[in-house]
């Protein structure tokens, strides 16, 4: 009877030393293609927030205006937009909670702090009824050349089924503008 419990832990643990093989095998993989590929993904983002700035502030997607970061507040990261020596206006990014998950939002402001325009970088929301909050239309009809805390109905419209997607952006949006109002502020950048 001790034999066969003997054998009975040996085995149990065979098995466990080849897991633990395996598992430290895949980790060094991933590890490994992590490396890899770790300053591709940043430089893709890098490129992916470029485009959005230029989509913002010139209607196209290009990367020839430059940004510089200067302060965060709230989750939202403040930078100056300029192009050469001109200063376009400010871009605050900021992360919101929609219907499906994390909603990027990069928000473009003109040197009066009044809305030029507003992107969605990334989201994760239902095709065909959040995803509408990411249309260019919507995002240009409802924000943009407005200025000051936004207002569910009143400034801006929403979506009908997607009404947690289309608040999720409002509050990214309200939250950003309080958010390049305390940097300016606090930084004593007077906005020109």
């Amino acid at each position: 009877m001790e034999k066969l419990k003997n054998n009975s832990v040996l085995s149990a643990a065979v098995i466990g030393l080849k897991l633990l093989l395996i598992c430290a095998i895949i980790a060094g993989i991933v590890s490994f293609v992590y490396a890899l590929t770790a300053d591709i993904y940043a430089e893709n983002i890098k490129q992916t927030k470029e485009l959005s700035v230029g989509k913002i502030f010139t209607g196209k997607d290009e990367t020839r205006l430059q940004y510089t970061e200067i302060g965060s507040s709230d989750g939202a990261t403040v930078s100056a937009v300029y192009e050469g020596d001109v200063l376009l206006g400010y871009c605050v990014e900021i992360k919101t909670a929609g219907f499906g998950g994390e909603i990027e939002l990069m928000i473009g402001y003109k040197a009066d702090h009044s809305i030029y325009g507003v992107d969605v970088v990334s989201h994760t929301e239902t095709p065909g009824l959040g995803s509408k909050s990411a249309d260019e239309k919507y995002l240009k009809n409802n924000y943009s050349g407005k200025s000051g805390v936004l207002v569910a109905g009143t400034d801006v419209d929403m979506i009908a089924g997607a009404s947690v997607t289309s608040g999720a952006v409002l509050d990214g949006v309200n939250r950003a503008t309080a958010a390049l109002e305390n940097i300016l502020n606090e930084g004593g950048v007077d906005g020109e």
